[in-house]
């Protein structure tokens, strides 16, 4: 699973939504827009999926030692 990801359009920063996605999946799955309170500028974004990209794949902390 690999990490779905923004950019703060007000920072420019990165920002992971926390939601975990199959890229497989993914390409399936019907138009959607997200929706979050950014945690660098503080205020609420909306993101169509297309605006956002997938990340490196997370590493389990057991994997990680």
């Amino acid at each position: 699973m690999n990490p779905l990801l923004f950019q703060c359009p007000k920072t420019l920063r990165e920002l992971d939504t926390g939601i975990e996605v199959n890229l497989s999946k993914l390409q399936i799955v019907q138009p959607v827009t997200v929706r979050l309170l950014c945690p660098f500028c503080g205020n609420p974004h909306k993101w169509k999926l297309t605006d956002g990209w997938i990340g490196e794949p997370s590493v389990a902390k057991s994997d990680a030692n």
